[in-house]
């Protein structure tokens, strides 16, 4: 399947298939290299380090070459071990295909943010766990925030109210006001997700931007099968 066959259903594409993106301490991260570029960590008022990322390269996308049919059968022998799914993962490439794309990695105990600029219209970030995600519009562009509380979960209000802490600390640094009007998605019951996950944008007509969630929920009933559930929880 190619990347422009994605952005044109990006949904059915995630639920059928297993996405993966690289996250702390990968390919991806890099100080002052040619990849995603990472600023020097701040600390963060709330908790952890806040990690401003740059992008200064493309983005390639390699998938596998063996995607079982798409029926919950075939989900049920990958879940099983017995048929893969199709999987994608991105590496940056100088001169790379997808000059449009971007992607947030995530970082435990800290929040990761970046500018989407003119030049981007499909980002993404995860998997998801427990985070707390965050867009913003500003004068040059979208803020997009990935926090991550390491080992604690993301059930109970305290918790969110401090990614929603270290969000709003983090946008200090991009000259963003606490009461700018951040839209958040968040884990635990009656929120965007409860599951894992993965968050992505897209920029339609106008410069507006719609963010979905893709969440993976629990494994159910006798063959394992785990249901997924999309949702758009952000549009500006």
């Amino acid at each position: 399947m190619s990347f422009q066959a994605f952005l044109s259903d990006p949904k059915s594409y995630l639920k059928v298939h297993r996405m993966q993106l690289a996250g702390e301490g990968s390919g991806l991260w890099t100080l002052g290299g040619t990849a995603m570029t990472r600023a020097v960590p701040v600390a963060n008022a709330a908790q952890g380090m806040s990690i401003q990322f740059t992008h200064v390269s493309n983005v390639e996308m390699v998938t596998t070459a063996n995607a079982g049919p798409k029926n919950g059968a075939a989900m049920a022998l990958g879940r099983m071990g017995l048929m893969d799914k199709r999987s994608a993962q991105y590496s940056p490439r100088p001169g790379g295909a997808f000059a449009n794309l971007r992607i947030l990695p995530w970082s435990a105990a800290n929040v990761t943010f970046m500018v989407l600029d003119g030049a981007a219209d499909f980002a993404i970030t995860g998997p998801l766990q427990g985070c707390t995600l965050a867009v913003v519009r500003r004068p040059n562009g979208i803020y997009f925030f990935h926090a991550n509380v390491s080992g604690a979960g993301g059930v109970d209000n305290a918790n969110r109210a401090t990614k929603r802490a270290m969000i709003q600390d983090a946008g200090l640094l991009a000259g963003i006001p606490p009461h700018a009007n951040y839209a958040y998605c968040e884990y635990g019951p009656a929120h965007q997700y409860h599951g894992e996950g993965f968050v992505w944008g897209r920029m339609r007509g106008a410069g507006i931007w719609k963010f979905y969630v893709h969440e993976v929920k629990e494994a159910q009933g006798m063959l394992d099968i785990k249901p997924t559930q999309d949702g758009k929880w952000a549009d500006l």
